[in-house]
């Protein structure tokens, strides 16, 4: 028969491997959800920076915006409401903190 301290020992030796599978687990799915994230940010930024290519001032891009909405152009439309739900800091390398909240607002 094993001793309370050797069945002790073999515990805490099993619990530990247990938390430490689970951290290991925890923090990989915490990388991926990260990482599809900004995969799913990056295809609707190149959709909507191409568009957006020959404007050049926030109004410009907002009326662009709102035409966008107004024709119902659902690649564009969908892309500005798929950066806006997960990563609107994307949308700073082409526009300014306030027209992102405009355009942001627009698609509701």
């Amino acid at each position: 028969m094993l001793s309370k301290k050797k069945i002790l020992c073999y515990s805490l030796i099993s619990i530990s491997g247990w938390l430490f599978a689970a951290y290991l687990m925890f923090t990989h799915l915490s990388n991926d959800r990260d990482f599809i994230n900004d995969k799913i940010t990056e295809n609707a930024y190149n959709i909507v920076s191409q568009s957006l290519q020959d404007t050049k001032t926030d109004p410009e891009i907002v009326a662009q915006v709102q035409d966008w909405f107004a024709k119902g152009w659902t690649a564009q439309t969908g892309s500005v409401t798929t950066i806006c739900d997960n990563d609107r800091d994307k949308l700073k390398q082409i526009l300014s903190d306030s027209a992102i909240v405009t355009i942001c607002r627009l698609r509701i």
